[in-house]
């Protein structure tokens, strides 16, 4: 009986679709789901089986989707691309914002409306929770399914996604706020009612995050990886890097696979990384050696007993770290300046070829390119040569950029 806590975030959520993707993959079947804000809103369509028409959704989401804006607008303002005429316009367009007390959010209801199906969520026979806080009467409320009258959820959604920068209005007679603000990770929810095996989808938004106590649980917790954006980054292009960065990323710890950055098999022969090691020829275990200014010894002490202890404190690993943590982490720090591409599952052996590969192509397009600039400086007129010298010294210098 597993149970899904789906943290609070905006935009962020649509992380959360791409992790429910690799559950459902995996045949993880969730019986119970609780959320905040956004988790709640996503939890509600996961629960009424409506995944597909939740994913579509995200990888279409405008800011206009969500308050009454102009999406070119905010997009110009988010990217800083405004010109004189348009800080104008902003300037009167916040002039009434302050003056209407808010953002109208009459789409985002409006999405409530088309996409949430109350008589398919009670039907479900799933636990479903959510968290907001009542203004009205100063009190949070952490509430299932059972304790929100029937013909009411939209509203209590609604209350649970609340920001202060929307428009002032009440919902059912009260006031609401995002329950992000009072617990944005609401796990314990599904502990009292009983669950032991948790699957946490972190989006490290603002909020009130609880210290996770998971002890006596079976818990697994899913963060992302890479940056997921801004919690009012309503845009399909990120919300589709989003996904498929929670769907790699949830089949890494449901799967065990190994990275930080990318996506390893583990191995089964625990000697493999031990033994690659052991193959580093002396000479370049010697360079190592210096480049670290440790002291002169027999190389295989020197690599063992100084080197691979000192990489590891330099790149964090310090602690628990490993053979095998070094050597990926080493290996995908390469792929990652080589724009191997990331959302795929690699073995060690598979992403180290293509990591090799890539890096001698690269310094093929270097001597190609130095070669037509030497051919360009004997036809072309003096005038144009500094041009060239330019971009020859651009050349020489590209492997010093930081």
């Amino acid at each position: 009986m597993y149970g899904l806590v789906l943290e609070g975030g905006g935009a962020k959520g649509s992380y959360h679709i791409g992790v429910y993707k690799a559950l459902k993959e995996s045949g993880i079947e969730i019986n119970g789901v609780v959320g905040t804000s956004i988790g709640a809103l996503n939890g509600a369509m996961i629960v009424q089986n409506d995944y597909e028409r939740c994913y579509e959704l995200w990888r279409n989401i405008t800011y206009s989707m969500v308050v009454d804006v102009d999406d070119e607008e905010i997009d110009k303002i988010i990217q800083l691309k405004l010109i004189k005429e348009d800080l104008a316009f902003l300037k009167e367009k916040i002039k009434g914002f302050i003056g209407s007390r808010g953002f109208d959010i009459t789409p985002l209801k409006k999405l409530l409306d088309e996409y949430i199906d109350e008589d398919k969520i009670r039907k479900s026979g799933m636990d479903f929770g959510i968290v907001t806080v009542n203004l009205s009467e100063f009190r949070p409320l952490h509430m299932f399914l059972q304790d929100i009258p029937r013909g009411e959820l939209k509203y209590y959604l609604m209350a649970s996604a609340y920001l202060p920068v929307f428009k002032s209005e009440r919902l059912g007679g009260k006031i609401y706020l995002d329950g992000g603000f009072y617990d944005n990770l609401p796990y314990k929810m599904l502990v009292e009612q009983g669950y032991k095996d948790l699957i946490l989808v972190r989006t490290h938004a603002l909020g009130l995050t609880r210290k996770l106590d998971l002890e006596g649980t079976n818990a697994i917790v899913i963060s992302p990886s890479d940056n997921i954006g801004r919690s009012y980054e309503y845009d399909g292009n990120r919300a589709k890097t989003n996904i498929e960065l929670g769907y790699y990323d949830g089949l890494r710890a449901l799967n065990g696979l190994k990275g930080q950055r990318y996506y390893v098999y583990p191995k089964t022969n625990k000697d493999f990384y031990l033994d690659f090691l052991l193959k580093i020829p002396e000479e370049k275990v010697n360079n190592i050696q210096q480049m670290l200014k440790i002291p002169e010894m027999p190389y295989r002490r020197a690599l063992f007993e100084h080197m691979v202890p000192k990489i590891c404190s330099m790149i964090s690993l310090d602690k628990e770290c490993t053979y095998e943590d070094l050597l990926i982490y080493l290996l995908e720090k390469k792929a990652e300046k080589l724009d191997i591409e990331k959302f795929k599952i690699y073995s060690f052996e598979e992403l180290l070829s293509k990591v090799v590969d890539k890096k001698i192509e690269k310094e093929k397009e270097e001597v190609s390119r130095l070669n037509k600039l030497i051919e360009k400086v004997d036809i072309l007129p003096i005038f144009n040569r500094e041009e060239v010298i330019l971009d020859i010294a651009d050349l020489i210098f590209s492997n010093e950029e930081k």
